[in-house]
């Protein structure tokens, strides 16, 4: 046994770095996005029993061009922008910056994943030598730039041939917020929209309402919802006035309703979160579930049938497009993120974290906050620590059929908030998810449609019974003395 002693150490070694490279291999094993039995069963049905949503075969996915992300680069306004700028942007060659191959670590993933989370989806070409935006577009508006002119709403990118496009529509688009000290952070509730500029090109006409009308109905058209709820523009004016009435933090998401905009929720802790969407579309078991839901919210949902709706198809949206010819609206053919792509996405955004929070309140208001929280019953569905129960509730007028009772997290009572969203969209699923309160602090619209823009807001009973859009609903603490609710909102500021 003595001859043994000195080749066992050695042995346990090779042992324990075998199990550490497997458990490394282990660790970056990329899941399958389009699995359509997943999808399935990991998606919530839409409220209407009658109602029947058939995903796109894996097989014509899978067909479907995919990015290839190159390096890009930032916009500025025109003020900001240095002489040149976009005719140096044009003497360069395009530079491959995704490429899976090269990740080791997961800090690797986690850089990739922040440039697919910056990666636009759809371009106009860019034909002037200066800027188009300038800072009269953003005249008496919140702001929207960082301190040195950037929008991050967009950025360049580069073709071959020298081209140059201005690309929007990444994950940043939504999920990028630029504080009041020009500080930009990503994975918040957005703000960088500029809805007034895109109001002033629907008012002049260089917007075709023709146009806007297809897109409304690709956008929003919902087969089972009444027609009452099917509201499209009948003008371009109707069109541009709905931009302008949307607040910051909130989106007019595809699937959604032309009458209603959605909240756009902060990415802070998704990994915790039992539902993805306001609607909680999709159960969230982790990394394959997160990309399964960024693959249908950047683009896979216009490929869907919603009974024999497809909104991107063509034989009056009745049949999907062949994979390769499948256009985005401004005319570029549309393309999808591959495995890697996604997966690494998801590894990006569970690195969020929050900004140290700058709101400052005595202890003793805290304290006082904190226990009226609890006092008025809260805690029941924003329980801490992730300050949600991470359960379903389902919208006025929906009755939860009884299997769901086994396969879902339901609190079986309404907050009695507007049930457009969820009764008669294609993201309906005749419930809205109990929302997290961390980190409300840096919002800046609550509720899932957005549309109260303070907590002060939230808490004032007039905004049951106000003329322009009531918002009525979630009832609790608007009977609280002054005192109570600034405390309350003093704690709930904290978190």
């Amino acid at each position: 046994m003595k001859k043994f002693h000195h080749v066992l150490p050695m042995f346990c070694g090779i042992i324990i770095i075998c199990i550490f490279f497997s458990f490394t291999a282990n660790l970056f094993t990329i899941p399958k996005t389009w699995d359509v039995d997943a999808l399935k069963a990991h998606s919530l049905p839409p409220p209407d029993t009658t109602a029947f949503v058939d995903y796109a075969p894996e097989s014509y996915y899978d067909s479907i061009p995919t990015h290839v992300i190159y390096k890009t680069f930032p916009v500025y306004l025109r003020e900001y922008e240095r002489k040149g700028y976009l005719d140096s942007l044009r003497n360069l060659k395009p530079e491959i910056a995704f490429d899976e191959t090269q990740f080791k670590t997961q800090a690797d993933w986690i850089r990739a994943g922040e440039m697919v989370f910056n990666w636009p989806v759809a371009y106009t070409v860019v034909k002037d030598s200066i800027s188009s935006l300038t800072a009269q577009d953003f005249k008496g508006q919140t702001r929207k730039i960082t301190d040195d002119g950037r929008y991050p709403f967009n950025r360049y990118v580069i073709l071959e041939n020298g081209t140059l496009l201005k690309g929007s529509l990444s994950c940043a688009s939504c999920h990028t917020r630029v504080m009041p000290d020009g500080k930009v952070i990503q994975g918040a509730q957005g703000n960088i929209f500029n809805n007034s500029r895109f109001a002033q090109a629907v008012r002049s006409g260089r917007v075709p309402f023709a146009s806007i009308v297809d897109g409304t109905q690709k956008l929003y058209f919902t087969p089972w919802a009444p027609s009452t709820h099917q509201m499209t523009p009948a003008t371009s004016d109707e069109f541009a006035d709905a931009l302008e009435l949307a607040s910051n933090g909130v989106a007019h998401r595809q699937g959604g309703s032309f009458e209603r905009a959605l909240k756009i929720p902060s990415l802070f802790g998704v990994k915790d979160l039992k539902y993805l969407d306001h609607t909680g579309q999709m159960i969230n078991n982790g990394p394959a579930d997160l990309m399964r839901y960024a693959a249908l919210n950047q683009g896979a949902d216009m490929l869907t049938s919603y009974n024999g709706f497809v909104p991107a198809g063509i034989d009056g949206h009745t049949k999907r497009p062949g994979s390769a010819e499948w256009k985005h609206p401004f005319g570029y053919a549309a393309k999808r993120y591959n495995d890697a792509q996604l997966f690494a996405l998801t590894q990006y955004i569970y690195s969020l974290k929050a900004p140290r929070n700058p709101e400052r309140s005595s202890k003793a208001v805290l304290k006082k906050g904190a226990s009226i929280f609890k006092r008025e019953g809260c805690v029941t569905c924003h329980t801490p620590p992730l300050y949600t129960n991470n359960k379903l509730t389902p919208a006025n007028g929906f009755e939860p059929p009884v299997n769901h009772f086994k396969k879902y997290d339901i609190f079986n009572v309404s907050v009695g908030t507007d049930s457009t969203s969820t009764l008669y969209t294609r993201r309906g699923t005749g419930y809205y998810k109990i929302p997290s309160l961390r980190n409300i602090w840096m919002h800046d619209a609550f509720f899932h449609h957005g549309e109260l823009s303070t907590l002060e807001d939230v808490f004032n009973p007039v905004r049951l019974n106000r003329q322009v859009r009531p918002v009525k609903g979630h009832p609790f603490g608007l009977s609280l003395s002054e005192e109570d609710k600034t405390a309350l909102i003093a704690f709930l500021k904290s978190l």
